[in-house]
């Protein structure tokens, strides 16, 4: 057993696909304003709020249900994870007008959240003990938090309330069994996922 440190480096990322590869796609970001700025590693959503978003991306919204920094569900507008940092430093600058394309700086590659695509992400409890990847959570749908900290999202080992799931556990990577912050394998319901993706 090991224990891993949740840290800016326990970022999700795509674990494995039945073609081999995972779907990469670039997306443009949202042409808002916004201090969320989308780094590597981030769930990131179609902005479903600025009415000129165009199918354009946003880091996904993290204050959801009824817990602090818990992803929002049930919105449809998850892409995907974000394969690249954004270049925004959270202003306007270098977007383009609605209908008009982006310079190709301002725009991000998304691993696609499709239906057979798993990714590895990290376990937190939270600050309520010690998160345990242990193979009982195989199955098991979880919700995710975003730690503000961390700037990072981790899979919530500690709620599984219906309402504020996002994602299904489905693996856990057989050297990690029992690891303290392990990592685990997870698709993202597709109660969350927009039907673009």
């Amino acid at each position: 057993m090991a224990d891993w440190a949740n840290s800016s480096n326990s970022r999700m990322r795509p674990y494995r696909h039945p073609s081999g590869s995972p779907q990469l796609r670039y997306f443009e970001e949202s042409t808002c304003a916004a201090t969320a700025v989308i780094r590597r590693g981030d769930i990131v959503a179609f902005d479903t709020v600025v009415a000129s978003a165009s199918h354009r991306i946003v880091r996904a919204p993290s204050s959801g249900g009824t817990g602090t920094n818990l992803l929002q569900v049930g919105v449809t507008s998850i892409v995907g994870i974000a394969a690249t940092d954004s270049t925004s430093d959270g202003s306007t600058t270098g977007l383009a007008p609605n209908g008009a394309r982006a310079a190709e700086g301002r725009r991000i590659g998304v691993f696609v959240a499709d239906p057979t695509m798993e990714f590895l992400g990290f376990l937190s409890s939270g600050g309520a003990g010690p998160a345990i990847a242990a193979s009982s959570l195989i199955g098991l749908n979880k919700a995710v938090i975003y730690d503000r900290t961390q700037h990072q999202f981790f899979i919530d080992s500690t709620n599984s309330t219906a309402a504020l799931v996002a994602v299904k556990i489905t693996d856990i990577p057989s050297e990690s069994i029992n690891d303290t912050n392990g990592p685990v394998i997870f698709k993202f319901l597709s109660s969350n996922v927009a039907t673009a993706v």
